[in-house]
């Protein structure tokens, strides 16, 4: 007898769907000076509102390329991370929503789990030209490493932070940058102008499938002949 689940079907479905449709060329586009301006502002904002809850906060991702490779913002990115430890801020979930909203911001949806705890959340901007995320990492001392969903970040590139200057403040980030930026996207000095993840990220620190790499390299194939 064949059972059937529909959220695994979901899935599946989710995945052809994004694999199948072409790339936005607005959403990788380069922001003008007005946009980012706006993009600082906002983001300082939101930096501030953490300091004010006392809520550990740390650079990773875009938004440490950025900062390293760019001395800014990724110009053509379209969203902007923050992390913190899913631990520390799970008895202030509430009162963070609550100062976001209240700072002027659109919460567009959010997570409360502690394996994928998250907050994404749009300003005065659309949300594809700029959206903000909250996420939350959680430390698995067996395995040393720090993790979410599927994403994994081993305990040494983490537990080793120290200030970086970012827009005239001090932001935590791992230490040295470097390191962490190599292990989340390989050569992180080369730029690479897409939304695709499965061509900016290591497979080591995405959980990408070689399935699913294999499947875009196909489409994207097919495309090129078109």
């Amino acid at each position: 007898m064949i059972r059937f689940y529909p959220n695994i079907v979901n899935k599946i479905l989710r995945k052809i769907e994004i694999v199948f449709t072409r790339e936005s060329p607005d959403k990788i586009r380069m922001r003008t000076t007005h946009e980012l301006e706006i993009r600082k502002s906002e983001f300082l904002k939101i930096c501030n509102l953490l300091d004010k809850l006392q809520i550990r906060y740390f650079l990773a991702a875009g938004t440490l390329l950025g900062a390293i490779r760019h001395k800014g913002f990724i110009p053509w990115d379209w969203d902007v991370e923050l992390s913190v430890y899913s631990n520390e801020v799970e008895q202030k979930m509430d009162q963070l929503l609550s100062e976001i909203k209240n700072s002027g911001f659109i919460i567009e949806k959010y997570s409360k789990d502690l394996s994928k705890l998250k907050i994404d959340f749009i300003g005065k901007l659309p949300k594809e030209t700029t959206s903000y995320t909250i996420q939350g990492w959680s430390h698995n001392k067996k395995k040393k490493v720090y993790w979410r969903n599927k994403f994994q970040i081993p305990e040494n590139l983490i537990d080793n932070m120290n200030k970086i200057r970012l827009f005239d403040k001090d932001h935590l980030a791992p230490y040295p940058p470097e390191n962490y930026l190599e292990y989340q996207y390989g050569n992180w000095q080369k730029p690479i102008k897409t939304s695709d993840k499965s061509l900016y990220l290591t497979r080591r620190f995405s959980g990408i499938s070689i399935i699913e790499v294999l499947i875009k390299k196909i489409i994207r194939l097919i495309k090129s002949d078109n």
